[in-house]
């Protein structure tokens, strides 16, 4: 295979070229970093991207012009060109994208403005021909809610009604109770006078 043979000077111009477009593809990154906000994660992966894809082409670069020998003099063009790039003309450039592409954004969000509108006359003419319907679902639906309130409360006041009764129940069968065990004392009660007074009886007919 047939090597071309470069020489150093053309070799030093390449590699101040590349260290250019390395600086050239870092303010497109920025650029879209500054109309896509990227997240700590999606900065770093961006990052890395980035450089892989410099070093890649770094590498490949060096191959074609001096068959793999890295050669100190274009390592200095590559910085070389990155720092004419970004200490010459980066700003103006990143300037001259924001404002073609903020220029950009703007038509075409006037031409999708422009085709909505037609869209949106559809959508409020559809709007209007249903908002007698909507009132209605709506009627019908406070309507639900309201009846949905007032059997919650009637089964309240029920479920209340119910426990007050119970417990009425409950109370009369204690008082019951308690004045049937009342009575029961009562009439042991009675018996034992009966008796002591029957025995009192007894004693005194057996004295005389």
């Amino acid at each position: 295979m047939d090597y071309l043979h470069y020489s150093q000077g053309y070799m030093l111009a390449v590699s101040v070229m590349a260290g250019t477009f390395f600086g050239f593809m870092w303010d497109i990154y920025r650029l879209l970093r500054h109309y896509i906000k990227l997240s700590k994660t999606g900065t770093a992966i961006g990052d890395i991207s980035y450089w892989i894809i410099s070093v890649y082409i770094g590498i490949k670069l060096i191959f074609d012009l001096s068959y793999g020998n890295v050669r100190f003099f274009i390592l200095m063009g590559f910085i070389l060109g990155a720092l004419l790039y970004f200490y010459g003309i980066s700003r103006y450039i990143l300037k001259v994208f924001i404002f073609v592409t903020d220029k950009i954004l703007k038509v075409i969000w006037k031409i999708i403005n422009f085709l909505a509108v037609p869209i949106k006359f559809v959508i409020k003419q559809i709007n209007l021909v249903l908002n007698p319907v909507r009132l209605k679902c709506e009627k019908a639906q406070n309507k639900l809610k309201r009846r949905y309130k007032f059997f919650k409360f009637r089964l309240k006041k029920v479920s209340k009604d119910k426990k007050r009764v119970y417990n009425k129940k409950k109370r009369s069968k204690r008082n019951k109770r308690k004045i049937r065990e009342i009575q029961k004392e009562k009439r042991r009660g009675q018996k034992q006078v009966e008796r002591r007074k029957k025995d009192y009886k007894t004693k005194e007919k057996n004295k005389q």
